[in-house]
């Protein structure tokens, strides 16, 4: 995918936030950002976070206990295929669309060249630190003068990269920061006056602006009040990721929420990571594996104590989980890099509650920026949200050291986040989250059949139980699509025919969890970034029929693309009703 197609995605996804929650202005158009980044700007934003902003050596920042070597005068014909390829999991890949091969070239003599090639580091007028908790950019609102020059630094765990969305308004490339790993920096000087927005190129919700020359207005918005119960108890427990929830104590947010479906209360709060995303029960639901996606760790959370078992390294921005369903296997996929990761409780295939969990020594290639995964009949997939690609894998043998091939990787939409697949993995989905767009694919062909329209960005897009439905989350509602419709090429004149019903649930609608009804029948479960609430659809009726409220810690959160009080990303039931356990 081209650098502009990304960043124009990018700039997409930011405008569906924006007008989810009421809060986007009219920009004034200014000139476009430079697209080429110097030698010392991509060191200070990337490359010195682990090795030196001169080359001098240190430690990487996603498993510290590995050192990163000096570079001082290293050969510069063997620095691509590092930069490129990585070294899984403590240095991630870094593909073209961050670091052209202009400025690979470029870098590799930089690099060769030091000390004596190093660029000084330069003056600024302001600082806007770049952190894990909302909201995000501190200050999130900052007005300064015309050739002020405003330094962007990045204190959190994982890569934050700083996009410009003026830019991509005056029809620049997106430029931007590059993967501003933590403690690097990326500086701008502001020469028109104007309003400008940044956000986060990986986290989309996080934005913030600057103000050249003019006055800003602080957000304002009210938590939408959630409906009543539903009349019919559920089964089981719903597990939420409350990925930006504060709690006292604690310096990163995160907390998983754990809701008595025969009742609809929260019966546990467990703080646990940093930011946690997306979650996934071994076989028995003995245990939950969660994905701190602001970090490189993930945590084991023990199903029966609900209590935190471990935190174990993973790799670069780990965003969502799933598993083969025989409680040997699970599979986290990294987006800060290009990779897939196997995870096993212990290297010989045992399952002992609370054992120690090790990261195989194995990835294998992907896309780049996978982001939604997803299992089904010995093949996987991912969506790869950074390239605009699905990809499929053929997962029948894990045996160490070879890596699982990919079989194929197509075409999505904008931004895909959501992957999914059939318990026969005949049928795949990927929910393009600035495409407004589900893509459908033929997984034992290997193609994309089609898009289907929704309204907003589509999020997670898991398939029913019994594989007849897709239930998409998209913008403030849920989206069911009829997997037969839509899979039927005669359909594509109108592919919006297959979809069943929208349903109107709450601002930030992003995860979706099928459990049990009590005397039959399924609850799909919607968790929202923007509300305090998890929404309850019927699954027979396709209607909602109530709200889950949350616990909130801290109120009146605000950031400028909503309420943040909880923040649900990655919700799950357990037990989990699919045909697979």
């Amino acid at each position: 995918m081209s650098t502009t197609a990304r960043h124009t995605g990018i700039f997409a996804l930011a405008l569906s936030f924006a007008l989810l929650s009421g809060c986007f202005k009219n920009h004034e158009v200014a000139a476009p950002m430079p697209d080429m980044k110097t030698p010392g700007e991509i060191m200070r934003a990337n490359c010195g976070t682990c090795h030196g902003n001169v080359g001098e050596g240190g430690w990487s920042w996603v498993d510290p206990i590995w050192p990163a070597p000096a570079l001082v005068g290293y050969p510069s014909a063997a620095l691509g295929a590092h930069v490129r390829n990585g070294h899984a999991p403590m240095m991630p890949a870094i593909p073209v669309q961050e670091i052209s091969d202009e400025e690979l070239t470029a870098l590799a003599l930089y690099i060769e060249g030091l000390p004596g090639s190093a660029e000084p580091d330069p003056a600024f007028d302001h600082l806007v630190l770049v952190t894990d908790e909302d909201p995000w950019f501190s200050p999130m609102q900052l007005t300064i003068a015309p050739g002020d020059t405003v330094r962007f630094r990045n204190v959190g765990k994982t890569y934050h990269p700083v996009v410009d969305l003026q830019d991509l308004l005056a029809g620049g490339d997106g430029a931007c920061s590059g993967n501003i790993g933590p403690n690097g920096t990326w500086d701008y000087t502001f020469m028109t006056e104007g309003d400008f927005t940044f956000l986060c190129g990986m986290h989309p919700y996080m934005r913030g602006e600057i103000h050249v020359n003019r006055p800003f207005t602080a957000p304002t918005y009210t938590p939408a009040p959630p409906m009543a119960l539903p009349s019919v108890p559920g089964v089981g427990e719903v597990w939420v990721n409350c990925q930006f929830q504060d709690w006292p104590g604690r310096t990163q947010d995160g907390v998983v929420q754990v809701i008595d479906a025969s009742t609809f209360t929260v019966t546990n709060t467990i703080p646990v990571g940093n930011n946690p995303h997306n979650l996934w029960f071994s076989a028995a639901n003995q245990q939950a594996l969660v994905t701190n996606w602001f970090d490189a760790t993930v945590s084991l959370i023990d199903g029966a104590t609900k209590t935190e078992v471990g935190t174990y390294v993973a790799g670069a921005a780990p965003a969502h989980v799933t598993s083969d369903f025989t409680g040997t296997r699970w599979f986290v996929s990294m987006e800060g890099s290009n990779y897939v990761q196997l995870m096993t409780q212990d290297p010989f295939g045992s399952w002992p509650v609370g054992g120690l969990l090790v990261v195989a020594p194995r990835a294998w290639s992907s896309g780049y920026g996978p982001h939604g995964v997803w299992y089904g009949q010995d093949r996987l997939v991912t969506s790869n949200s950074m390239d605009n690609t699905f990809s499929i894998y053929d997962v029948s043998s894990t045996t160490w050291p070879f890596p699982m091939p990919e079989l194929a990787r197509l075409p999505a939409g904008l931004l895909p986040l959501g992957a999914s697949c059939n318990a026969q993995a005949t049928y795949g989905a990927a929910g393009n989250g600035l495409g407004a767009s589900v893509s459908i694919y033929d997984l034992t062909n290997k193609i994309r059949i089609r898009d289907i329209p929704v309204s907003g960005g589509a999020v997670q897009v898991p398939f029913s139980p019994d594989g007849t439905k897709i239930f998409a989350a998209n913008g403030s509602k849920c989206t069911i699509i009829d997997v037969a419709r839509a899979a039927n090429p005669f359909n594509w004149p109108n592919p919006a025919d297959a979809i069943d019903a929208t349903i109107a649930t709450g601002r930030g609608a992003h995860g979706v969890a099928f459990g049990a009804k009590a005397g039959g029948g399924l609850y799909a479960y919607v968790s929202h970034k923007f509300e305090n609430y998890v929404s309850v659809i019927d699954v027979s009726t396709q209607q909602r029929v109530g709200d889950i409220p949350l616990v909130t810690s801290t109120t009146g959160k605000l950031s400028l693309a909503g309420v943040t009080d909880t923040g649900g990303n990655g919700i799950a039931v357990r037990p989990n009703p699919s045909p697979w356990q």
